[in-house]
């Protein structure tokens, strides 16, 4: 596809140097300027002309996505190939007949990964209620077909099946981010295309949502915020997507009332839990509000808010939400105006203009 820009600036180049061999033909001084601007124009519109394709990295044939998920996938595009250095591809459509040889074929045909094969194609067919995601060879190592398997059938068509199929791709787009931070190391020798890598299973499109669990954690009567918050991990272990259990907030349970909590997050959420030790408990004066701190060094293990509700401590992950933010390498940072009654488990530390805090 040529940019209508540098398309038109070639045109106008050549309309210009034209213009100057008439004017010169008809012996009268050509301006200096004048002849600047042409080559100039015929230059960058040559340029522009000959250079590469736009790259179309989101292919919504359906407009199935908002303008908020289209921005939130460009970014996660972005901090894909520039960090990983991933080309990661979203086809969305109707009647793609058979989605394995689609995603094979778009992948060959639009050089999807490059010569090394480092591309990633989530290819979503509406009508089929059919969802693959295509791995080159080159990312076969970091994306292997059990997490792709994993990836379809605990994040993604858990939202799915709720008809929030945006969400479903952007919750996958996320956990495929957070599968590209974590591993490490030598990857296979890279083969360019894709040979078929990946796995395709069906999108549960308008299933609904499972039965939630039972409501209940074992707490101990009168337990501390690091009781609870070992509670929550033990719920996450387990799956437990109950969004009334009894160790959260009222204004967590009625934050998690409308939310797909998939067995994906909950188990990144107890891995995260399980690697992430609490090196300070505090509390307010009024003995109301605590705050659970990791080592500031554990840039990966945000803090845990609790409040006292009917004399039991309950996680607040309503408030954590607004005030807990999460940079391009997961390290955590505060919107400090966000903090309300918890900023007092922040005094003595020092963050940056960004809010994250300044490890001594």
């Amino acid at each position: 596809m040529i940019d209508l820009p540098g398309a038109n600036g070639l045109l106008v180049g050549l309309g210009l140097l034209l213009l100057s061999w008439l004017l010169v033909r008809l012996g009268l001084r050509l301006p200096g300027w004048l002849a600047v601007l042409a080559g100039v124009l015929v230059v960058g519109g040559l340029w522009w002309a000959g250079g590469p394709e736009r790259v179309e990295r989101v292919e919504d044939r359906i407009d199935l996505l908002d303008e908020a998920a289209r921005q939130r996938l460009a970014a996660y595009h972005a901090l894909l190939a520039a960090d990983h250095d991933i080309d990661y591809r979203v086809v969305i459509d109707r009647e793609l007949g058979d989605l394995d040889r689609f995603a094979v074929d778009y992948v060959r045909r639009h050089g999807v990964g490059g010569d090394r094969g480092r591309g990633l194609l989530l290819a979503l067919d509406v009508s089929a209620d059919q969802v693959r995601l295509e791995v080159g060879h080159g990312l076969e190592g970091q994306f292997v077909d059990a997490f792709v398997a994993y990836l379809e059938a605990r994040q993604m068509t858990e939202f799915f099946a709720v008809g929030r199929v945006a969400d479903g791709i952007l919750a996958s787009t996320e956990l495929i981010v957070a599968q590209a931070q974590q591993v490490e190391g030598e990857l296979v020798p890279a083969i360019a295309g894709s040979g078929g890598a990946g796995a395709r299973l069906p999108a549960r499109l308008g299933e609904g949502r499972a039965v939630p669990r039972d409501a209940q954690v074992a707490v101990d009567k009168g337990g501390s915020p690091r009781d609870v918050l070992a509670a929550y991990r033990r719920a996450m272990v387990v799956r437990n997507d109950n969004p009334e259990l009894a160790i959260y907030s009222h204004g967590t349970r009625d934050m998690l009332a409308d939310w797909v909590m998939t067995p994906a997050q909950m188990d990144n959420m107890a891995r995260s839990l399980a690697g992430c030790p609490v090196a300070r408990e505090l509390t307010d004066t009024r003995e109301r509000r605590a705050v659970l701190l990791a080592p500031l060094a554990e840039r990966q293990c945000p803090p845990y808010f609790l409040v006292q509700e009917k004399g039991a401590w309950r996680l607040d992950l309503a408030t954590m939400m607004q005030a807990v933010r999460f940079g391009r390498d997961n390290s955590w940072r505060l919107e400090r105006e966000a903090l309300g009654p918890y900023g007092f488990g922040f005094a003595g530390i020092r963050f940056d203009s960004q809010g994250y805090p300044r490890t001594p």
